[in-house]
């Protein structure tokens, strides 16, 4: 529970209380057999084998490794999902989600004790407790699974009522910070979760909807921050293809196509990578060094170093190439397959359907499974979703 409330606080807090978990449940030995009866379903098999995929990885591995190591919660799931018990399993959830009420309050705190500055836009990350890179997809999820209790508890009307005014300043707050992609994120989350519980209701689906619109366009009109992003967003995306379109290279300014540019640059980069060795990739924790390669062999302005490709799905290719992509996408496929399964009465089903979706969509814009904050809640929640124990015997 402590692991679940730190993880969108402290990335510090995140590591010693993973560790503490995985050390504590290592140390009772009738975890082992839980591990080996988890180890028996096909989802729990693909972390395994995404495990296994780093290890053979480092065969063919022919610059040196660095950050191999940074997946290393992904394949820690299996053990997480044993380490406590379903009833603590359960209330883990509404220990993260009273994490990011804390740093929603921590963030309005911020904005608020420097509005004139923010208003101006001379703010950073500083007023939020992680980066904005990492925090806006957390809230997408939290949001998302507010959404979800809200629906399941619809009779329970002080919870809904609780449940309504936190969703509503959640979304605020959404668009009052700066992570695009969490944005993008949290789009998704609005209409998967819609369409799965209301695809029946037309007038009340239809009214999500238009809900959505409305605030997308009152975000847009009040907030500032959100407005410039978006443009700024469309402004990048022409300049990179102006970019493509200019003979004259050498006139190539990295600072011009900024951060969405900078994305599509290094999803050319690393395809060129891929064409280099496109069955078994250059191995693993090849990323930053045979970026940096390429770099120097190809001295030209336009090639930028990097260690971190912005893209999950690039970062997989670069390393272990097609084969390797077959077993990172297992992992999705696995999971959605076994949302599938699930009893409709399961609470969290819906949750286990749309996690792997998210973490699949928002890969597409930063090495989501990757970077610590959100890759420790994919496996955080994963673990507990995704256990049998809390959905066998309904």
């Amino acid at each position: 529970m402590a692991l679940g409330f730190s993880l969108p606080i402290s990335s510090a807090a995140i590591s010693i209380f993973m560790i503490l978990s995985i050390i504590l449940t290592l140390l009772d030995r009738s975890s082992y057999q839980k591990i080996y009866n988890l180890l028996k379903l096909r989802v729990f098999q693909s972390y395994l084998l995404f495990f296994i995929l780093h290890i053979v990885g480092f065969s063919w591995l022919d610059v040196g490794a660095v950050d191999w190591h940074k997946s290393w919660m992904i394949w820690m799931i299996p053990i997480l999902a044993v380490s406590v018990s379903a009833d603590i399993a359960k209330k883990g959830i509404f220990a993260f989600i009273l994490g990011m009420f804390l740093a929603e309050l921590y963030v309005y705190f911020n904005i608020f004790s420097i509005w004139t500055e923010y208003l101006r836009g001379e703010y950073g990350d500083h007023i939020m407790p992680i980066s904005h890179v990492a925090y806006n997809p957390i809230l997408a999820v939290a949001i998302g699974l507010l959404m979800i209790r809200i629906i399941n508890n619809w009779h329970n009307k002080n919870e809904v009522i609780i449940g309504i005014f936190f969703l509503t300043t959640m979304i605020i707050n959404m668009f009052m910070t700066g992570g695009r992609a969490g944005q993008l994120g949290f789009i998704f989350i609005w209409l998967a979760v819609t369409y799965y519980y209301l695809r029946g209701k037309k007038n009340i689906f239809f009214g999500m909807f238009f809900t959505m619109i409305f605030v997308l366009i009152t975000a847009y009109n009040f907030s500032s921050l959100f407005q410039s992003r978006v443009d700024r967003g469309i402004q990048e995306f022409a300049s990179y293809i102006n970019y493509l379109q200019n003979d004259e290279v050498a006139s190539y300014d990295v600072h011009a196509i900024g951060g969405t540019g900078l994305r599509l640059h290094f999803y050319e980069t690393s395809l060129k990578l891929l064409k280099e060795s496109p069955i078994i990739g250059h191995g693993t924790g090849s990323t930053k060094n045979i970026f940096y390669k390429f770099v120097e062999e190809n001295s030209a302005p336009w090639y930028i170093k990097t260690s971190n490709p912005h893209s999950n799905h690039s970062l997989i290719l670069v390393q272990f190439g097609i084969l390797g992509f077959l077993v990172y996408l297992n992992i999705f496929y696995q999971a959605i397959k076994a949302a599938k399964f699930m009893p409709k009465e399961y609470e969290y089903r819906a949750m286990a359907f749309f996690l792997p979706m998210f973490f699949f969509f928002i890969n597409f814009f930063d090495s989501y499974l990757w970077g610590h904050h959100t890759q420790a809640l994919f496996a955080y929640l994963s673990a507990i979703l995704f256990r049998p124990d809390l959905y066998s015997k309904i």
